[in-house]
């Protein structure tokens, strides 16, 4: 059985990147915490591969060191142990693919500056702040061209004006909208927050010593740290020597834009859950994976798209195995590895869409990526339902199904775990134009996004659908106007219906109950 490869002539699926990953610790100031931020900065890696920084707190200031490309690549076992061999009470990481500000490298985080009275802010952010422009208007002095919001919100929290940092500090929160879980260094201290509508996710680890705090619970997984909770949704939260204290209250509930469910998390991460009736957090013991929500759209789909009479369902690979293989088992129809990922090619292991600064290039990089088993015997006369976890320019699935239809299929459909993506986001996901995303051209019409990309079929999860498989009750919030659907149960799903939790200049959305 032999293989074929996606040609080097089309270009990644999704013109957008995935959005940063933060890593926090807070420990004794005697230890060395850099293999221990590493490990667990392995667990954010695939939320951003342009960069990655890292800061240390030791006895003589603070250490900064930062680089283009991977951790691999950015701390050698060379770097580690000539700069960054000494002990430090608290270690910020951060992976970053950059939503606002080029990719010079003073936008790699972490962002450090030091106020007027001599103390070092340090900040590492994930996600985007919607309202830059007015930030860049309070900032006094000049800023360069080109800089990011991060850079921005630093300067503004270094030039804050009250009687304590923490003052300072929730000043300047509420004077900035948008998205963002955060990890600060001021001083000794370590200060963790989160937006109002809980759009980026910001989990909690307690270490033998210390604290940890990551975008992901996989990233604790590395460790060894089990989640002690996640930070709330409009919490600030203090760690210092006395241990945590909270600032600023937040609030139970849950709240993520609806792209980290379907695509961006890793499948082994987990979902904090929380009680449907008085909607405060479960233990973390109870909260479900990223995978068994991937699964719950598969079996959604297959309710609400069943294709009759399919030979055999395939995922593609990674994301979309979850859908494929749980649409397959609800629809009793056989599933089939057939398009595989290589893991060793020089690109098998990144994302590519996160390479969309030199976005014409991504194409080159496809060849090896993806592979489709070419087994005549298998495909000839086949009726081929192919899960992903979302189509967004569809240059990928096109030349999928052209491959597909060459060696024998008979038809070629596609059911499709994440609703249709039609607008740009502001608040964290690097989408260049509407124009490249695919639904847009379309007015999201099923009919004519699979007309282009020469499938029989494409099939959407709808609104509703999503939502649902999003709640562990399976129970739904159904608004007044239909399409504030996601907003009414705690989602961000703006770039489906072009509502927005927030708008650019930071106003917020007030959808009818």
């Amino acid at each position: 059985m032999q293989e074929r490869f996606l040609s080097s002539g089309i270009e990644d699926e999704k013109p957008l990147q995935e959005r940063c990953g933060i890593v926090a610790i807070f420990g004794p100031p005697s230890l060395n915490q850099v293999p221990l931020a590493l490990r667990a900065g392995l667990g954010v890696q695939h939320r951003g591969q342009n960069g990655a920084g890292m800061t240390l707190q030791t006895e003589n200031g603070i250490t900064r060191y930062t680089g283009e490309g991977l951790l691999r690549d950015i701390f050698t076992p060379k770097v580690v142990e000539k700069k960054l061999s000494r002990a430090s009470r608290i270690t910020l990481l951060h992976t970053r693919y950059g939503t606002s500000g080029d990719y010079r490298s003073d936008n790699i985080q972490p962002c450090m500056v030091r106020a007027s009275d001599g103390t070092d802010v340090v900040v590492i952010h994930n996600g985007e702040f919607a309202n830059s422009e007015a930030m860049r208007e309070r900032v006094m002095g000049p800023t360069p061209e080109g800089v990011s919001d991060t850079y921005l919100f630093t300067q503004l929290l270094a030039q804050a004006t009250g009687n304590s940092w923490e003052e300072k500090l929730v000043r300047t929160l509420e004077s900035v909208k948008g998205a963002y879980s955060l990890a600060i260094q001021i001083g000794p201290q370590l200060f963790l927050a989160r937006d109002e509508f809980g759009l980026r996710p910001l989990m909690l680890g307690r270490t033998s010593d210390g604290w940890i705090a990551a975008s992901e619970t996989h990233a604790l997984d590395k460790v060894n740290v089990r989640p002690v909770r996640e930070i709330k949704k409009n919490e600030i939260a203090r760690i210092d020597e006395q241990g945590l204290h909270t600032i600023r209250e937040g609030v139970d509930g849950s709240g993520l834009c609806a792209f980290e469910l379907a695509y961006f998390s890793r499948p082994d991460s987990l979902k904090p859950t929380y009680d449907e009736e008085s909607g405060i957090a479960e233990d973390p013991r109870n909260w479900r994976t990223i995978s068994s929500f991937r699964h719950r759209c598969g079996e959604i789909l297959a309710q609400e798209a069943p294709i009759n009479n399919a030979t055999f369902v395939v995922g593609v690979p990674d994301s979309g195995v979850a859908v494929g293989t749980s649409y397959a088992e609800a629809s009793g129809v056989p599933y089939v590895q057939a398009i595989l990922r290589d893991h060793f090619d020089t690109n098998g292991d990144k994302r590519l869409f996160m390479t969309d600064n030199d976005i014409n290039a991504i194409g080159s990089k496809v060849l090896g990526k993806l592979s489709i088993l070419n087994d005549s015997e298998m495909w000839e006369d086949a009726i081929v339902v192919i899960g992903d976890d979302s189509i967004v320019r569809g240059n990928v699935s096109r030349k999928i199904v052209e491959i597909i239809r060459s060696l024998g299929a008979k038809a070629v459909h596609w059911v499709i775990g994440f609703p249709a993506v039609a607008h740009r986001c502001y608040l964290g996901v690097s989408m260049r134009t509407e124009e490249e995303l695919i639904a847009a051209g379309h007015h999201s019409d099923p009919v004519a996004i699979a007309q282009e990309i020469g499938a029989d079929s494409v099939h959407y999860i709808s609104h509703e659908g999503f939502v649902r498989a999003s709640n562990r009750s399976g129970s739904v919030v159904i608004p007044r106007n239909p399409q504030e659907i996601f907003l009414a149960n705690n989602l961000c799903g703006g770039c489906v219906t072009g509502i927005y939790p927030v708008d650019r200049e930071g106003n917020i959305f007030q959808y009818a109950r």
